[in-house]
């Protein structure tokens, strides 16, 4: 009976998760687990947090790099893990069914890194050096990706909302703009400029570099064009020339 239904378990993560998914969602539960059963049973649950969440001050001035990913894999609580989790399930296989893993994985990190590096950028500019931890920048990032690929999509925000991916998004964002302001007065200790910035990173990373290069690094377009010329003794010849 064990074996049968660790084999439904794993045939369903199979059939509706795509592989590079699956592991981040693998280790994202396995984090958790690991803070709320090994590491609180030693005392080390606060330790592990403290060394490995974002924080602004020692991610730049002590130079602890590793905050600006391992931040990605750790959670509050369950609920912070199971939203985050529901995202990912339900927007990221498609990205990756039309990216490859290698291009999705790397577009994840890529987001939650730039979420990251907003987030110190901000607690810099208004004095703050709040502790953040979550995939939310990452799935920000790949809501924007989804809601570019498949906007006429219709989903139930908050399970009862019927609402368009491309409407969603724009509202996401709008919120998280809003709140990343009102945040500096209300203490709220959701990072709201982490989920902007997951947007933010996402739009360049699939928009901007592209207008910049066409912008900025623009061949020019020469064309060939035949013009007619009248040499000494009155005869008409032609030349194909570059313009």
């Amino acid at each position: 009976m064990a074996s049968d239904t660790i084999r439904e378990i794993k045939g369903f993560f199979q059939q509706h998760l795509t592989p590079v998914v699956r592991w981040i969602f693998f280790i994202n539960v396995g984090v958790l687990l690991m803070q709320y059963t090994v590491l609180a049973a030693i005392g080390w649950d606060g330790k592990f947090l403290y060394y490995f969440s974002q924080n602004p001050s020692l991610s730049i001035r002590r130079f602890q790099v590793w905050r600006f990913i391992t931040y990605m894999f750790l959670h509050g609580d369950g609920m912070h893990l199971l939203m985050n989790m529901f995202a990912l399930w339900f927007f990221a296989p498609r990205l990756e069914m039309l990216w490859g893993g290698r291009n999705f994985l790397k577009f994840y990190f890529v987001c939650g890194i730039g979420a990251a590096i907003v987030h110190v950028i901000w607690g810099f500019i208004f004095g703050k050096n709040d502790m953040m931890i979550g995939a939310s920048g990452a799935l920000y990032g790949i809501l924007l990706a989804y809601a570019f690929n498949w906007p006429d999509d219709t989903v139930l925000m908050n399970f009862f909302i019927p609402m368009k991916v491309k409407y969603m998004v724009l509202l996401f964002g709008f919120v998280a703009f809003i709140n990343s302001i009102g945040a500096r007065a209300s203490g709220s200790n959701i990072s709201h400029i982490t989920h902007l910035g997951g947007l933010l990173t996402a739009f360049l990373y699939l928009r901007g570099w592209r207008f910049f290069k066409k912008t900025f690094f623009r061949r020019s377009q020469k064309r060939l064009v035949k013009r007619y010329y009248r040499d000494a003794n009155g005869n008409i010849y032609t030349q194909i020339e570059e313009e």
